[in-house]
């Protein structure tokens, strides 16, 4: 299958993850694209206004797997910007990975999921599984490891 990571990473945990994802499923016999939102200007907390370079295309992908963090106990506003500007997801393999810093998936994790799933369903796409890593959970290697395996296992 051909599979594209669209992913927003601005500190790079959640590109790590994506990384070792990719490799999975590269391993498992998958071609596999990284598929960054890029932004026209870096974004920080002095300049938090942002324009997107260009959204993604999930056109070109038979799987599609989400991938962002959570901001401010959300979705970040530019994975929830990029998703209003992709095109069509109807048709995909929908997958979705959150990372967030707290250590438990209630502190943001599950309400940035449930945006993105109702982005995706806005496009045409469903959410079929999804994974969330917490960056300051003791387990976090674990959780690395536990996301990787359900996201690869899935296909």
């Amino acid at each position: 299958m051909n599979v594209g990571i669209i992913i927003y990473s601005q500190t790079g945990n959640t590109l790590s993850v994506a990384e070792k994802l990719r490799d999975a499923m590269i391993k498992a016999g998958h071609a596999v694209t990284i598929d960054p939102v890029a932004l026209v200007e870096p974004r920080s907390r002095e300049h938090p206004e942002f324009a997107l370079a260009q959204a993604p295309d999930p056109a070109p992908y038979d799987v599609v797997v989400l991938a962002s963090y959570v901001e401010a106990f959300s979705l970040n506003p530019v994975m929830t910007r990029a998703m209003q500007e992709i095109g069509s997801l109807e048709s995909k393999r929908v997958l979705g990975l959150i990372t967030q810093a707290f250590p438990y998936r209630w502190m943001g994790g599950n309400r940035a999921l449930k945006q993105m799933a109702k982005a995706a369903r806005a496009k045409g796409g469903e959410i079929e599984t999804s994974a969330v890593v917490n960056w300051m959970n003791k387990a976090r290697e674990q959780q690395i490891v536990q996301a990787v395996e359900t996201l690869s296992g899935a296909l």
